[in-house]
């Protein structure tokens, strides 16, 4: 349970205030445990900041594996399953503070960005051998993580309807039946 409310104070520090404002003293200090407390839990920010990359990991995985258990099995399913990740306004991965914190970990952590990395480079081995169609769910992919991120940014206002005829549109393309 301290362990859920540190990661909690981590990242509302990180994404409203910056990665610069997550410190032992201020955590400590926002969940009222003493710094000796918070290390017996965390020894280091960087300590913080890979649980909660793990947690947030843990989230999209979670979410994606949802996914994933609903699609059948047919070429495209990993990459319907991601896109279906990214358009899922109701997962604990696409809430706005929980983007921008993975956004902001992405960018200033190596290990993140190699977690990543490699999460996605499997996900892409799921696409199969053929360069075309692997290419096509790559295009997929990429405009799914467009819509993921352009919802972090609020850059569009879209309705509910034109984001479902958009989530259609890509599982079309992705070989997917018409359940949005």
């Amino acid at each position: 349970m301290i362990r859920s409310q540190l990661l909690a104070v981590v990242r509302d520090l990180l994404v409203h205030e910056g990665p610069h404002a997550v410190t032992l003293e201020a955590v400590a200090h926002r969940t009222n445990v003493t710094k000796g407390g918070l290390q017996h839990h965390f020894r280091s920010k960087q300590a913080l900041l890979d649980a909660l990359s793990e947690q947030l990991f843990e989230e999209f995985e979670q979410s994606y594996d949802r996914a994933l258990q609903q699609e059948a099995d047919t070429p495209g399913r990993h990459a319907r399953a991601y896109i279906r990740t990214c358009f899922d306004g109701q997962a604990d991965c696409n809430r706005v503070d929980t983007q921008r914190a993975i956004g902001l970990l992405a960018l200033t952590s190596p290990a993140c960005r190699e977690r990543w990395h490699a999460t996605m480079q499997a996900a892409l081995a799921a696409d199969g051998p053929d360069a075309d169609t692997a290419n096509l769910l790559l295009v997929c992919r990429l405009a799914g993580d467009g819509f993921w991120f352009a919802q972090m940014l609020d850059v569009y206002e879209l309705g509910a309807q034109r984001q479902a005829d958009l989530l259609a549109l890509l599982l079309k393309l992705c070989g997917g039946g018409a359940r949005p």
